[in-house]
């Protein structure tokens, strides 16, 4: 189909700018005044068009999770985040045995081959096993264990070299062997879920690991004797990280500290979302854990934080609430950055001329209109 969207203020490269957007075969063809085409016309007056979100790391959503390691759960969750202005993403696992894990990586494959009916899966962030056991957060204590390049090689194969992300902790047995395979292959690895001070921050970041998984959470806590990774990453300009800007996760005090240090360029938003998004409270489970749902929080049954219900339009909503950031940098936490990290800047990410027509509209109010993703409009309000 070709479309043109017409009459909203569009957040191109450039800046803030009223024009015509011309999509044809999945591609931004045009700019500007576009006069009368054979296309589609969408009136979006009244409303501010922003390049789709990308979410490297949701665990699931419409009552339906990654784990469940099977293509209706991933393309649920795809459809569900869509409606939420997220364009492509990146389901993420939990701790699990290596057979439940294999598993998850066939059916990303078929995700990454066969489309979904809402954002694009680009592939696999695996979260764990690979982490200290004092910083699980949500995940199964039985089964962490010490890092495995022949396990990741095997996941690699089975998902169709579909791998784009894999959470770890440094400090680990068999970590930074394991960074530097990631490296190897293309895989981004992040340090999270660890105990990793200042040095064993650093060591990671030697073996290739230039990325933080949701920065304040699951992991040691900041000390001005020992800042740790929290310390480390804030300070350290290589390296980007995550955040969880539900509100919940991190004060906004810290969001704030987050913006002021890694924003624009290094900071990315992550909804860490699982199964509970867009249904009511209630019981829920996360990785064979039952989770509690109440006044958008997700809990296990002792109060740890297990996942969120956080949507994309609602954390980019919050880093200009909460941490004072204007829309174009919270805009680029949502797009851009993760587009860049993920080696995916040249066609996503962004609104200009010939990249993909991964597009969100949203009102005064940040509720999303319509999403469009590689030029198909996947929901409209």
């Amino acid at each position: 189909m070709r479309y043109r969207l017409r009459g909203a203020v569009v957040l191109t490269e450039t800046g803030r700018e009223k024009v015509d957007v011309l999509v044809d075969e999945g591609r931004i063809a045009a700019l500007g005044k576009v006069n009368a085409v054979n296309a589609e016309d969408i009136d979006l007056s009244s409303l501010t068009i922003l390049p789709g979100f990308i979410d490297m790391h949701l665990h699931g959503a419409g009552g339906a999770d990654t784990m469940e390691a099977t293509y209706k759960a991933l393309n649920t969750v795809a459809f569900t985040h869509a409606k939420h202005g997220t364009t492509a993403m990146v389901p993420a696992t939990v701790a699990a045995t290596n057979d439940e894990l294999l598993a998850v990586g066939k059916a990303i494959k078929t995700a990454v081959e066969k489309g979904t009916d809402g954002a694009k899966v680009l592939g696999l962030h695996v979260e764990g096993p690979y982490m200290n056991v004092e910083c699980l957060g949500a995940h199964r204590k039985e089964c962490v264990r010490k890092a495995s390049v022949a396990e990741t090689e095997a996941l690699w194969e089975t998902s169709g070299g579909n791998i784009k992300v894999m959470t770890l902790a440094p400090e680990i047995d068999g970590a930074l062997e394991l960074i530097g395979y990631l490296r190897s292959i293309g895989v981004v690895p992040s340090l999270g879920h660890t105990m990793a001070t200042v040095e064993q921050f650093e060591r990671g970041v030697a073996a290739g690991a230039l990325h933080t998984t949701h920065l304040f959470n699951a992991m040691r806590p900041f000390h001005h004797r020992e800042p740790g990774i929290i310390g480390a990453t804030l300070t350290d300009r290589r390296v980007s990280s995550e955040v969880i800007a539900d509100g919940i996760h991190v004060n906004p005090v810290a969001l704030k500290l987050f913006y002021q240090s890694k924003g624009p360029d290094k900071a990315i938003l992550v909804t860490d979302s699982m199964q509970a998004v867009d249904l009511p409270e209630g019981q829920y489970e996360l990785g064979g854990l039952e989770v509690f749902v109440k006044d958008g929080s997700a809990r296990l049954a002792n109060g740890t934080l297990a996942g969120s219900t956080l949507t994309m339009e609602r954390a980019v909503k919050n880093m200009i609430k909460l941490a004072g950031a204007s829309l174009e940098d919270a805009s680029q936490m949502a797009s851009l950055n993760p587009a860049k990290l993920l080696g995916l800047a040249y066609r996503k990410g962004s609104i200009a001329l010939g990249k993909d027509a991964d597009l969100v509209a949203v009102d005064e109010d940040f509720k999303v209109k319509l999403t469009m993703v590689e030029g198909r409009v996947v929901y409209k309000a």
